[in-house]
């Protein structure tokens, strides 16, 4: 209950060994493809870490590399300004303990604005639905990650775009961490970064956050980014609520804003959007729906106006079962 209600993303559990299952509430439903889907995505996976693990000299047991985790998200979204819009997401990490045991591999379809230059809102497993439609990219990459503690830490990556042109990254983070979610947590995060595409550039980043009465989570958001092809500062401001109810159930609530200093529109949108997460069929399987109403507006000679939005979309994880109250379509 605590994860749901904080939404944090907790090391995952351990998968079950192959040919093993854990016990599942839901395993009688005679959806048995859902089953063989997940299970041959996941010994493909920890297979392949093992496989490239071995190049550093590994002789670790395969447990250590089942703990590879990850989700796969489709979502059919639509919003009164974009249309109708299909997409999948996926993310995948993978352990290499024998390179270095904060090292990790991922492979995954994401919007770069977040991923790497950070200057666009998080948007979980599937786009936001309010706000201009995102260019998903699959990427490769290796990422670096301290442990998680009080005071300071660094974060590191690197890695590419999956077509051509290749488009790669690297950046840093420095994070700053003080108090805990139960009592109020303030943090700040000051990412640098070169990508090929948008030069050189840094994003800072302010959170603060607090659980409420055990099961809702209160987040205050504002970050800004300047890099050599941006228009002056661009930044958003977001207040999210997450309430984590029981049996796999969860509901998410979001303010927010963006814009850019120097652009023609500096006001590009603002909104509010919610959305609903229930386990279904399985315990690694999540359904959510959501709905959002904005204000956007790309160019100067454009009207702005109420665009609502609505959208379903489901997540499956994979080497984990852990159910999280952070919505996936924000």
């Amino acid at each position: 209950m605590a994860n749901a209600a904080t939404g944090v993303d907790d090391p995952p559990e351990p998968a079950p060994p192959p040919g093993g299952a854990q016990a599942d509430d839901n395993q009688d439903v005679p959806y048995h493809w859902l089953d063989t889907t997940r299970n041959v995505a996941y010994n493909a996976l920890w297979k392949s870490a093992k496989y490239v693990d071995r190049w550093f000299g590994s002789t670790q047991a395969d447990a250590v590399y089942q703990k590879v985790y990850g989700s796969i998200s489709p979502a059919l979204l639509y919003t009164g300004y974009d249309g109708v819009r299909t997409q999948v997401r996926f993310n995948m990490n993978f352990p290499f303990p024998e390179a270095n045991n904060r090292l990790h591999a991922f492979i995954g379809r994401f919007d770069p604005n977040e991923f790497i230059t950070e200057r666009d809102e998080p948007s979980g497993a599937i786009a936001r639905t309010y706000g201009p439609p995102t260019e998903d990219q699959t990427l490769l990459g290796i990422g670096y990650r301290q442990p998680d503690k009080q005071g300071s830490r660094f974060e590191a990556g690197a890695g590419m775009r999956l077509a051509f042109p290749m488009d790669p990254y690297v950046k840093g983070s420095y994070v700053f961490e003080r108090g805990k979610s139960e009592s109020g947590l303030f943090s700040i995060r000051e990412t640098l970064f070169w990508q090929n595409s948008e030069g050189a550039g840094e994003t800072t980043r302010l959170d603060l956050e607090r659980v409420i009465q055990t099961s809702w989570l209160a987040r205050y958001t504002i970050s800004g980014t300047r890099s050599q092809r941006s228009e002056g500062l661009r930044g958003y401001t977001s207040i999210l609520l997450l309430h984590g109810m029981t049996d796999r159930r969860a509901i998410a609530f979001e303010v927010g804003a963006d814009g850019q200093t120097e652009a023609a529109v500096q006001m590009h949108d603002y909104g509010f959007k919610t959305a609903y997460r229930q386990g279904i069929l399985r315990r690694w399987l999540v359904m959510e729906v959501r709905a959002s109403v904005d204000w956007p507006r790309d160019f100067i000679y454009q009207r702005r106006s109420a665009s609502l939005g609505v959208g379903i979309g489901f997540e499956m994880l994979i080497g984990t079962e852990e159910f999280l109250a952070r919505p996936i379509t924000f």
